[in-house]
């Protein structure tokens, strides 16, 4: 399956500082360097983000994994 590249500015901008700067570098192995040049895909029913390192410059795929929280009161 190809590749659905997805426009980064159409995300909400907490979502794209959230994405840009919270990243994980396998190449440092240290969270939080942030990335340059993001991509937002989707490619097999999975949505992805692509980037570089703003460290390394290494390139860095990271599934993106959306939660919903639950604030409900049970009565």
């Amino acid at each position: 399956m190809k590749k659905q590249y997805l426009n980064f500015d159409d995300l909400e901008q907490s979502d794209q500082e959230f994405f840009i700067n919270d990243s994980w570098c396998d190449y440092c192995n240290k969270a939080d360097l942030g990335i340059t040049k993001p991509k937002i895909y989707i490619l097999d029913e999975k949505q992805y983000l692509e980037g570089k390192c703003k460290v390394c410059d290494q390139k860095q795929t990271t599934e993106v994994v959306v939660t919903y929280l639950n604030n409900q009161d049970k009565k």
